[in-house]
């Protein structure tokens, strides 16, 4: 009798070695409703690594993306090819939704789950801080949001300069502070000036458990978390919570954190990180639940833990690579129930429709117009919920298409009942794929003017940087 393969061949793909970091030939392979990529370092032998644990998902979520849209200005020329051209250059598929500055290397924790590497030794000046806003600028145009992150980008020792600076931009709508909080939680003085400086917070919350802190952030940080929050409701911060989710430690909580975020109106949205094994941090942490937990993983654990979600509610967001982002919005009708949008059933056709055609099918201006309420929706940029935004493209789909959206009259509904949860994963050395950086849309902004896609930087161009050179 014949014999045959353990798993069934899908496409050719492109990665590192995460030894050597050398780039690979691998492949994408099915295998007991997974899917995986496996490939060979002529070095360090064969890897393969988990990429979905729901093939099904992983496969009907490739329909759904969209166009790239291009920037105005490109950084770098093609030279060598993806990703070792990183800048953006003329081949990369998306412009920048979500650009990161990351303004200094110095941290006052020391996390086990850190994905970069703080060895508190760069802090960037205001005039190169200056020219990658103004580069940013010139680059798109306008943005939907920029995020300042580090180290911990509070304790740079400019930051309320640099913040002065960046929010006097008419053409930058939001700018967000990835941060661990304490420095709001130990200092209501400096929690006032951020409010009026009309920052938005995107503050480090992975668990409602002391000793989980421990473990994920080397000590126990919940009263200073609670603290953060307390000041933040008081001071009106608009808010992003973003938990760091390890396989053993907190992926039993991800409901209670949605539930617990949604309880408070300024936390606008929850963006859940599966962990990245990768950084100071992630590429020592422990093998034994290095599993990594994927798309799916995540859809799966909120539907099971929560009364008020499925996982069908998740759908992947069409700017980027779909295995980068999924997200849901939702829209409260009473206190402390949410409905997700995918619920009314005009906007799941409409979100189907899009992910399977370059146009729907209405036809001519009406279809573009549809379309891009539906981009203007289902996108990276709106992460932390620009309500307003929600609010009008619903409008606009129920306008162009003349349905009643169930009959919701989204007229009575103010900015604050709309919310979110997006799902945002990092690759790692392990999972790495070229195809998912070509469509990067998160981008590292360098002093050189480079715009360097996430995980590449992240998992290549981050150890040739020499702003940064590790001890």
């Amino acid at each position: 009798m014949s014999k045959f393969r353990e798993s069934s061949f899908f496409s050719i793909s492109e990665s590192i070695c995460p030894v050597c970091r050398r780039i690979l030939s691998g492949k994408i392979l099915l295998k007991e409703g997974k899917v995986f990529l496996a490939k060979r370092c002529p070095e360090h032998g064969h890897f393969e690594a988990l990429l979905s644990s729901d093939d099904k998902y992983w496969v009907n979520s490739l329909s759904y993306t969209k166009p790239g849209q291009l920037p105005l200005k490109f950084s770098k020329a093609f030279d060598k090819g993806c990703p070792e051209d990183c800048g953006l250059c003329e081949e990369h598929e998306q412009h920048t939704c979500s650009p990161i500055i990351e303004i200094n290397n110095k941290c006052d924790l020391e996390c086990p789950v850190c994905i970069v590497w703080n060895e508190n030794n760069y802090e960037m000046s205001f005039e190169d801080f200056k020219k990658i806003v103004d580069g940013l600028i010139e680059k798109e145009g306008s943005l939907e949001l920029v995020l300042l992150s580090g180290g911990e980008p509070t304790l740079h020792s400019q930051f309320e300069k640099f913040a002065q600076y960046i929010t006097s931009k008419k053409e930058i709508k939001r700018v967000l502070i990835s941060s661990h909080g304490l420095r709001i939680a130990k200092d209501e003085e400096f929690a006032k000036r951020f409010a009026q400086l009309g920052l938005y917070l995107s503050l480090q919350f992975d668990t409602l458990r002391g000793d989980v802190y421990e473990k994920l952030r080397g000590r126990d940080l919940l009263a200073d978390k609670m603290k953060c929050l307390e000041r933040c409701e008081k001071y009106k911060i608009p808010t992003v919570i973003v938990p760091t989710i390890a396989r053993g430690y907190n992926e039993d909580e991800v409901g209670a954190l949605a539930n617990f975020a949604f309880k408070h109106d300024f936390i606008t949205s929850v963006t859940f990180q599966p962990m990245a094994y990768t950084g100071k941090g992630g590429s020592s942490f422990s093998v034994d639940e290095s599993l990594p937990i994927t798309q799916a993983d995540m859809h799966q654990l909120l539907a099971t833990q929560t009364d008020w979600l499925k996982k069908e509610d998740f759908l992947p967001i069409p700017c980027s690579h779909p295995q980068c982002y999924s997200a849901t919005y939702l829209l409260k009708v009473a206190e402390a129930e949410f409905i997700p949008l995918t619920r009314f059933g005009e906007i799941n056709s409409y979100l189907d429709a899009m992910a399977n055609r370059a146009l729907l099918d209405s036809g001519g201006r009406t279809a573009e117009m549809l379309q891009d309420a539906v981009y203007s929706l289902w996108s990276a940029q709106s992460i932390t919920v620009d309500s307003k935004k929600v609010n009008d493209s619903l409008k606009n789909i129920i306008k162009q298409n003349q349905a009643s959206c169930c009959a919701l009259d989204l007229q009575k509904y103010n900015e604050g009942k709309f919310k979110a949860i997006f799902i945002h994963s990092f690759m790692d050395e392990n999972n790495f794929e070229v195809s998912r950086i070509r469509k990067c849309c998160t981008h590292y902004a360098l002093p050189d003017g480079r715009l360097m896609p996430g995980c590449s930087y992240n998992n290549i161009h981050r150890h040739r940087d020499e702003r940064l050179k590790r001890k």
